[in-house]
């Protein structure tokens, strides 16, 4: 997993300030699992409704429990890469808090669900291009 620089991480915090969508669920797909440059969390990007919605899980000994349910609830296993997520289809529930930082409102993930069917085609593109006879199955 790649870890975010300070461009990256401003950015971060400009995408959950802006173009909040209504709570509610939402189908969409997996766009990038990456680790926060703290170390201590994984950022996930979820594109929906055509705007990249970003929400972090925790890595400490703390936080923990809630990354290890995402990935439960992704059917993924622990010791996984990016690849294993990036283009998967999902449902995701929204709600509308506030930025503690800032006071501005955000969205934050709170269900995920893996949908059945075919990995979204950027999945091939942030993969490289993949021969039409490969065995990969997406």
């Amino acid at each position: 997993m790649s870890i975010l620089n300070d461009n990256e991480q401003a950015l971060a915090a400009s995408a959950s300030e802006n173009n909040v969508l209504p709570a509610g669920e939402y189908t969409g797909s997996v766009v990038a699992v990456e680790k926060w440059n703290t170390g201590t969390a994984l950022v996930w990007k979820f594109s929906i409704e055509g705007q990249e919605v970003w929400d972090f899980t925790g890595i400490t000994e703390k936080s923990i429990g809630r990354t290890k349910a995402r990935y439960a609830a992704l059917d993924v296993p622990l010791n996984a890469s990016e690849d294993a997520f990036i283009g998967m289809p999902v449902r995701v529930t929204l709600e509308v808090g506030t930025n503690t930082t800032n006071g501005k409102e955000k969205n934050t993930v709170t269900a995920i669900e893996r949908l059945p069917g075919e990995f979204v085609a950027e999945a091939k593109d942030k993969l490289g291009a993949v021969a039409e006879d490969s065995d990969i199955p997406f």
